[in-house]
């Protein structure tokens, strides 16, 4: 899963429609906790702080902002074993890191800065050029910033209908 903006290969999967307009871009992230996205999703623009005050009680929660999807993924680090009955003799390895997939649609993917640039492009642009390299999992290459990982995800391993393996 990647793609070339102005030259430079992106972490990212791209769906263009027949006139070549971009409709959809998928990425990948990988960090410690939920809330390491949520910080890395808010300072991006990807999610909004909210409040309200109810029986006077402050009420205060992150969201999605339209069109930003976030889908979080089980990763299976080692598979359950099995018998010949197909029994369940060792449970699987999970991945206690928090994995998410985030997908931009609608009028968030074509939402342009002062310069015309879509800020989706300078998002991953700016990922690729001031992350860190890393290892997801000691398997998977990424791009670390503030303790957020943008995956490779054409280096992971997801059998269809089963959780990523990597």
């Amino acid at each position: 899963m990647t793609y070339t903006i102005r030259g430079t290969e992106v972490f990212a999967d791209v769906v263009e429609d027949e006139n070549g307009t971009v409709v959809q871009v998928s990425f990948a992230l990988n960090a410690p906790t939920p809330a390491h996205v949520e910080v890395a999703a808010l300072a991006k623009n990807l999610m909004v702080a909210r409040q309200e005050t109810q029986d006077g009680v402050l009420r205060e929660w992150v969201e999605e902002v339209p069109h930003a999807n976030f889908f979080p993924v089980a990763v299976e680090l080692v598979p359950a074993e099995r018998d010949a009955n197909g029994e369940m003799i060792t449970e699987p390895v999970m991945d206690t890191s928090y994995s998410v997939n985030v997908t931009i649609v609608g009028d968030l993917v074509r939402k342009v800065d002062e310069n015309g640039r879509f800020l989706w492009e300078i998002l991953l642009l700016e990922w690729m050029g001031s992350g860190a390299e890393t290892t997801v999992n000691d398997k998977v290459p990424g791009l670390a910033m503030s303790g957020v990982s943008l995956i490779d995800m054409s280096k992971v391993q997801t059998p269809q209908g089963a959780v990523a393996l990597t």
